[in-house]
């Protein structure tokens, strides 16, 4: 096993579970082996305080008038969950057909390491020219609440020219890819009662109003016909993708049996119809209803009119829409839409906030020239339909491009069982970052030439 596995191998040994306090230990155990491995490499590390569970923070300044980046990653990890599922132990890392499967492999600590280890291998080789920061993050699975208030806080500390993260997905094995887009998240509930207490349904049936029903006609009017979102003014301020940005959905528009495969789901039919599944994915908006309660719901049957209905609705939005006015388009909505005296009340959950990269900036051109040079094949820009909200928090508060480049694959089960990561990817990637921050001073240069000179590495990447 080759030094750069064998440290990633350690690391998914830790159960680092955040969601869950019986893990407590396992997060320590990660935040001290981080500790230790960055001061191993030379680095001043120490621990930034979370909400719930603190960050690792690592620099390493080669000279303060050089460039820096600023890299993200957690170490956190969602729970294993049913040990039967696995077909090995979640964190008792086994290699399998070039795969690393273990809880965290590709989601992220695999994909993390994989910056640790390019700047491992500069430092080794005495060829490290910029400066380098790591923020490893313990609470991204729990929805990052202390990422704002942490940059905040250090604000000046986290200062730098350029934010790297690898935490997405490339569409295929071979087929490199810079995401460009993510969809920010609103995640609210709906609570509706119309009685004290549940009926009897021969005695009020006909008679006593159904909140169930009720809420359901309004679930129901919230997409039309062809699944576009109804509420006012949801799609005023939705931009549509540019010519370059369709053209690269469309080199990697999956089919709809690749979809079914990778999604586990039985037919395609969500979102707008008369867009491609890329751009529903990526660059379209969504609401989804997540969960539904109201009456009896145990074995066998209860005649019943329920006193109360709910349900969890989540909307993924794009750049530029604004989460205030469509949580305020929902709330009118279902104020005038309930009979009067009906008690209701709708709860609304922290917003992850949507991000769009400039990808106008020089470093983009860099970076796929990087690409190319590793994996063979020119790179395209993609989108995510998910979210990571510490992306536009940083962005925002620290004034810089994010350059979001994922590794792992579409089918590596990241939240299932058998998570996994690809090995040619681990050390692909590991190559690829190494050219791109050999190369990122030429963008400082006061005569930049108009190509970018990619450094070509000559060792190979299976000894690394």
């Amino acid at each position: 096993m080759t030094p750069s596995l064998s440290i990633l191998s350690d690391l998914l040994s830790i159960p680092s579970v955040s969601t869950d306090p019986e893990f407590a230990s396992g997060m320590e155990d990660a935040r001290s082996y981080l500790l230790t491995l960055f001061t191993s490499l030379g680095f001043t590390a120490h621990l930034l305080p979370g909400r719930l569970h603190p960050a690792v923070f690592a620099s390493y300044i080669v000279n303060p008038s050089h460039p820096t980046v600023l890299i993200y990653g957690h170490y956190d990890v969602q729970p294993a969950g049913a040990p039967s599922q696995w077909t090995t132990p979640a964190f008792e890392p086994s290699i399998r057909k070039n795969r690393i499967y273990a809880r965290g492999a590709t989601d992220n600590k695999g994909q993390f390491m994989i910056h640790v280890m390019a700047v491992r291998k500069m430092l080794e080789s005495d060829a490290l020219p910029i400066n380098v920061k790591f923020l490893i993050e313990g609470e991204e699975e729990i929805g990052s609440p202390g990422i704002e208030l942490l940059t905040e806080n250090y604000k000046t500390l986290l200062s730098a020219d350029y934010l790297f993260l690898s935490d997405t997905e490339m569409p295929a094995l071979g087929q490199p890819a810079i995401d460009i887009t993510l969809r920010g998240c609103l995640d609210v509930e709906i609570h509706i009662q119309t009685s004290a207490q549940d009926l009897h349904s021969g005695q009020f049936g006909g008679v006593a109003p159904n909140p169930a029903q009720i809420l359901a006609k309004f679930l129901s009017r919230l997409k039309n016909g062809s699944n576009k979102i109804t509420l006012p003014g949801f799609y005023t301020d939705v931009i549509s993708p540019n010519d370059e940005e369709i053209r690269d959905f469309r080199k990697t528009e999956p089919s709809d049996t690749q979809l079914l495969k990778e999604g586990h789901y039985f037919f395609v039919g969500g979102g707008e119809n008369r867009y491609s599944l890329n751009r529903r994915r990526w660059f379209e908006p969504t609401l989804d209803i997540t969960g539904l309660d109201s009456g009896y719901t145990g074995i066998g049957t209860k005649s019943i009119i329920p006193d109360t209905a709910s349900a969890k609705i989540s909307i993924r939005f794009v750049p530029d829409q604004d989460p205030e006015q469509i949580y305020s388009s929902l709330a009118s909505s279902l104020h005038h839409s309930l009979p009067k005296a009906t008690v209701w009340r709708l709860i609304r959950y922290p917003v992850a906030s949507a991000f769009k990269a400039p990808t106008d900036h020089p470093v983009f051109e860099l970076v796929k020239s990087s690409l190319k040079s590793v994996f063979g094949r020119p790179a395209v820009f993609q989108g995510q339909g998910g979210s990571i909200g510490s992306v536009p928090v940083l962005v925002r508060a620290l004034g810089l491009p994010a350059v979001m480049i994922g590794f792992g694959l579409p089918d590596e089960n990241l939240h299932s069982p058998n998570e996994h990561f690809s090995l040619e990817n681990y050390f692909k990637g590991i190559e690829t970052m190494s050219r791109i921050y050999s190369a990122l001073p030429v963008l400082h240069l006061p005569n930049r030439p108009e190509s970018i000179p990619i450094i070509l590495e000559t060792s190979s990447p299976g000894l690394l």
